[in-house]
């Protein structure tokens, strides 16, 4: 409920520029009725110590406003964007010192040996909803090293809530929230589009692009068939 509210707070702020005060209560009063509800229902991917187990919640706050969104008839690309700038608007709150460390940490040899262990975990298929996928040691040139996820536990959970057609514009969070924090991100492909993987790189040294518009990314550029 922190990470709810903490999101919340900055989706007010985004929201002045298209709603009115009465609008956005209404909103933010339904995505918290929501997302209480949604609570009890995400799946179990492993607990406190897996880092997957953010990702879901994460999942759920987003799935919760995109409710909320959807009953005040709002159109899918519409909610994208907004939510595309509720997340630059978060991680722009965040202290400078603490983006720095995390953009120094996510470089570590120590947090490519914890995603070595934690993407080999992800096949000994003991939490179905979980996220799939292998690690990539990268060439230190192109990139530092890589996460090819052919299941996505966020993914999976739209879908069962008949929310997949949201997707690939939830996807664009996560150009926010490494460009916000100064680490070079790439990606070409994404499941959402129906492509067989999300290819996720990181790369020192290299300006993550704004993800809005999506049209401008290559894993938009790519598919035949773009989002509804």
């Amino acid at each position: 409920m922190k990470r709810f509210d903490d999101l919340v707070r900055v989706a007010r702020i985004v929201a002045k520029s298209r709603f009115d005060e009465k609008t956005i209560e209404v909103l933010t009063e339904k995505a918290r009725e929501e997302f209480e509800n949604l609570l009890p229902q995400l799946p179990d991917v492993g607990g406190a110590k897996s880092p997957f187990t953010s990702f879901m919640v994460d999942s759920g706050v987003t799935l919760a406003m995109y409710k909320a969104c959807k009953e005040h008839r709002m159109e899918n690309r519409e909610i994208g964007q907004w939510m595309y700038e509720i997340m630059e608007g978060y991680v722009g709150s965040i202290p400078s010192i603490k983006k720095r460390l995390a953009s120094m940490m996510l470089f570590s040899r120590f947090s490519k040996r914890r995603w070595t262990k934690w993407m080999a975990e992800t096949h000994n298929g003991d939490y179905p909803d979980n996220w799939l996928g292998d690690y990539v040691e990268g060439d230190g040139k192109t990139f530092e090293y890589g996460l090819n996820f052919t299941e996505c536990g966020w993914l999976k959970l739209l879908r069962k809530f008949g929310a997949e057609e949201f997707a690939p514009y939830a996807c664009l969070a996560d150009y926010a929230k490494m460009r916000g924090i100064g680490v070079g991100f790439k990606r070409t492909q994404i499941l959402s589009l129906g492509h067989s993987m999300c290819d996720f790189r990181f790369v020192k040294n290299y300006e993550t692009p704004r993800g809005w518009p999506p049209e401008n990314l290559e894993e938009f550029r790519r598919t035949k068939h773009g989002p509804s």
